[in-house]
């Protein structure tokens, strides 16, 4: 190795360039750009979420495989956000047992069928409509933000005054269910998707927010995941509503197993932390190299003034001059060896005050 004094300009700068491009590499590896992703900063990422979820008391983990339910108690909130991949009959299996034995499981959904086949398999009743839900009167920027005033007491509403959408729909059959929040009665479906209200569609109040009890546990409904968006996160009491709903959980479990794929660093870093056997395997890997350097020993270097390196270099260097020189003395040998180290030396320090 060399000191950073003995790197030249050009030498500096191309390490300067690889540094720079593994902390790009880091970086793009660990974050997402895919809508409602945890690892998502952006305004469409829910990286808000995560970051309200882990200043709980509560443990958080990001799941990547259903595997992650059969160790979930029954005091575990999982939370569901618009489901993009199909769950098979064995993972739904999974999900169901997990909230028969108590567990409760929060799906928000809004135009996709994702939501309703999960609903259907885990025995709720309630289902998310699939149009677009206005409000002429109480809404944000644009009529299809709508402003969900009518807000019930529940545990899952405190300190709510209203909740805000962003192009989200509505539930229907929610006898079985108890509705915690509703839109305001200038509320219309707009089937159309045309920001008016047509002849066909008519003012009245929908239900957005529902609990329902399946066997020992609970289903929540909400019709839209943009709620828990990182830019959604802001607008009316929808912060109040997010740590309403995960509550006094003892695990929190956020369910990305069918939401795409996430990035390649945090999904290793997730597989290792699943994975005890390959985490061990890692530690042993580290063990045995910085055994290894212990006994090994780091490159030393000489022009740090190490004395004690540079007394063996002078004797391997009286040995090779001995060897090439018989015909030298000791003392002549020893002579011209003093002579080059020391010119050497007064080198090194002339370099040193120019720099």
């Amino acid at each position: 190795m060399r000191p950073l004094d003995d790197l030249s300009i050009p030498q500096v700068f191309l390490i300067g360039l690889v540094v720079v491009g593994l902390l790009a590499l880091a970086f793009a590896g660990s974050t997402s750009s895919q809508a409602f992703g945890t690892f998502n900063a952006a305004w469409d990422g829910s990286s808000g979420v995560r970051t309200a979820a882990a200043e709980t008391e509560a443990p958080v983990e990001v799941a990547t495989e259903t595997t992650a339910y059969d160790s979930a108690g029954s005091e575990t909130v999982a939370l569901v956000l618009a489901p993009t991949e199909s769950y098979s009959r064995a993972e739904l299996v999974r999900i169901r047992t997990f909230v028969e034995r108590g567990g409760t499981v929060i799906i928000a959904e809004d135009v996709g069928d994702g939501g309703n086949r999960l609903l259907s398999a885990l025995g709720a009743d309630m289902r998310f409509d699939g149009r677009i839900v206005a409000d002429q009167r109480h809404h944000g920027p644009t009529v299809d933000m709508p402003l969900a005033t009518n807000v019930s007491d529940s545990p899952y509403t405190r300190d709510v005054d209203a909740i805000m959408l962003n192009r989200g729909t509505v539930l229907t059959n929610t006898t079985s269910a108890t509705v915690a929040v509703r839109t305001s009665e200038f509320a219309y479906l707009d089937g159309d998707d045309d920001g008016e209200v047509d002849d066909n569609e008519t003012l009245q109040t929908f239900p957005v927010v529902g609990a329902e009890p399946v066997s020992e546990g609970t289903v929540i409904a909400v019709s839209d995941p943009s709620v828990f968006i990182n830019a959604m996160q802001s607008r009316a009491s929808n912060a109040a509503f997010f740590t309403n709903v995960i509550g006094d959980a003892d695990r929190i479990l956020l369910d990305y197993s069918h939401a795409g794929s996430q990035p390649p660093v945090r999904a290793a870093l997730l597989w290792l932390q699943r994975t005890p056997l390959a985490l061990s395997g890692l530690g042993i890997i580290g063990v045995v190299l910085v055994t290894y350097l212990a006994r090994t020993g780091l490159p030393t270097r000489s022009w740090y003034g190490n004395d004690e390196q540079q007394s063996v270099d002078e004797d391997s260097l009286f040995a090779y001059v001995r060897q090439e020189h018989p015909e030298w003395d000791e003392t002549r040998a020893q002579s011209i060896i003093r002579s080059l180290v020391s010119d050497e030396t007064s080198h090194e320090d002339e370099d040193s005050s120019v720099r």
